[in-house]
């Protein structure tokens, strides 16, 4: 039984499944408007994001670089804040502050400048 099931019902639940063929940029759009209209449409009740990802493996079977940044960056030093719990593939994080209810009206995303280590690096 997924423990998202169990939520009272005063809680939000959201499913998001990444696509083998989506790329970054698209799932955090799709993930920030998910949590968005949760909002919108269930005023300031505790979200729970349950996150799958399909594909997206590297040659040592890992996350690619842009799943792991979605999981690692993204998710847990942006979104996190607007949620109560998120459970995705490489952890379950539960937000210690009560989740941010002010949700900002667009997503702006900025591209790091490229480093050497950096698997986006043109160096």
């Amino acid at each position: 039984m997924n423990p998202i099931d169990d939520l009272p019902d005063d809680n939000v639940a959201l499913y998001y499944r990444v696509k083998a063929d989506q790329s970054f940029l698209e799932c955090a759009w799709e993930l920030f408007h998910l949590v968005r209209d949760a909002q919108e449409r269930f005023p300031n009740r505790r979200r729970y994001l349950h996150l799958d990802i399909d594909g997206h493996r590297n040659e040592e079977g890992g996350y690619d670089f842009d799943m792991l940044e979605l999981q690692s960056k993204f998710l847990t030093e942006f979104l996190m804040s607007y949620l109560a719990e998120a459970r995705g593939p490489l952890a379950v994080l539960k937000n210690p502050r009560p989740q941010d209810n002010a949700i900002p009206e667009a997503l702006t995303i900025f591209d790091q400048p490229p480093e050497k280590g950096n698997p986006r690096s043109r160096n």
